[in-house]
């Protein structure tokens, strides 16, 4: 076969490879921009939260009580503690996160300034991401806009989406949605 019919079909498969590649890396992000990879699952509604919340308060309120007698605990989740290694005992440490576990609290929670953030559900990266809520607290965030409605519903109707809501559910406890 002559040189040159040999060389037109090597640059033919070349072209086919380099044709199935482009296609393939549009296909993948096509994929990761629909399926939303570092989001997750959407968070759950104000009112699946509303209803979460009325079965586990009382729960909640025990947690609040040991942390005000556990000094120095900042963050707690399913996997690692701030501060590192943690102010309390194995076992102590072990009771609040079955207890988080037994109130759907997924994420564990952060506790700063005498308010308790229960993390119930989270999306995206730490760094750009949000994260839905019960704070216990005698007031508001600083940062946060108090909404008298749902949440979902106020931060759709907004046109900057970086902010803090948050909505009063009961005495010193809120609904919280962080999207900064």
């Amino acid at each position: 076969m002559p040189a040159h019919v040999l060389f037109k079909r090597s640059m033919l498969v070349v072209a086919g490879a380099a044709a199935a590649l482009a296609l393939g890396m549009a296909a993948l992000i096509i994929r990761l921009t629909l399926a939303d990879p570092f989001g997750g699952p959407a968070h759950p509604t104000d009112a699946a939260m509303l209803a979460q919340f009325a079965r586990v308060r009382p729960s909640l309120e025990s947690i609040v009580g040991m942390l005000e007698q556990d000094a120095g605990i900042q963050r707690m989740a399913p996997d690692f503690t701030r501060p590192d290694p943690p102010p309390i005992p194995p076992e102590r440490l072990a009771d609040y996160r079955a207890r988080l576990q037994a109130a759907g609290i997924a994420h564990g929670l952060s506790y700063y300034g005498g308010a308790v953030d229960f993390l119930v559900s989270t999306r995206g990266l730490s760094i750009s991401g949000s994260g839905k809520s019960f704070v216990h607290a005698e007031h508001a965030h600083p940062d946060a806009t108090v909404i008298d409605g749902d949440l979902d519903a106020a931060v759709d109707a907004l046109a900057d989406k970086d902010v803090l809501l948050q909505r009063r559910i009961g005495d010193g406890w809120w609904l919280q949605l962080d999207r900064r």
